[in-house]
């Protein structure tokens, strides 16, 4: 047990670090391929005519066709995949500040001349969980989420609008079926 303990200690923060790391990328392709993705949109929003309402309201809804949306739709979908990956990591890294922790104080108990090297090791990892912990945290809250928030908003009223769009379509059919 005692072994085990000293090798889980003596990896942990390196295993913090790398995974650490890993998640940042995460983070950083799930911002590109949004960013990417936007300028998809945008470029085709570009080159279309605007048209407006009798009110002279821009429409916004028919900017994009259906099809062109569905595969937005379905490519903001594997984005969003990864980035709920990516962002469960991030509670890992103070549990594996407490293993580390915990495997410092499991070799205190085998020798006390061996008490401050595992005592020092024991806090670098909960130290260094935490400080990951907080730091992809806040990357999450500032840079991440509110990429993926905004785009999920995008298409969450473009379901709405396609749900009334295929209700009034379905009643007019019915109503059609009835005359």
């Amino acid at each position: 047990m005692e072994g085990l303990a000293i090798f889980i200690g003596s990896c942990i923060n390196w295993i913090i670090a790398l995974l650490a790391v890993l998640t940042l990328i995460g983070f950083a392709w799930v911002v590109f391929e949004i960013g990417k993705l936007d300028g998809i949109m945008n470029s085709k929003k570009k080159g279309r005519k605007k048209e407006y309402t009798e009110g002279g309201i821009k429409k916004e809804a028919d900017v994009y066709t259906w099809e062109e949306t569905l595969d937005y739709l379905e490519s903001f979908n594997r984005i969003q995949l990864v980035y709920s990956i990516f962002e469960q990591f991030i509670p890992v890294f103070p549990l594996l500040g407490i293993l580390g922790t915990v495997a410092g104080l499991i070799q205190q108990l085998g020798d006390v001349d061996q008490m401050r090297a595992a005592l020092a090791l024991s806090m670098s990892t909960t130290f260094w969980g935490l400080i990951a912990a907080i730091t992809l945290k806040v990357v999450d809250a500032v840079l991440v989420s509110k990429s993926v928030n905004k785009k999920a908003l995008y298409f969450e009223m473009f379901e709405q609008n396609y749900q009334m769009v295929k209700d009034k379509f379905d009643q007019e059919t019915e109503n059609g079926n009835r005359g």
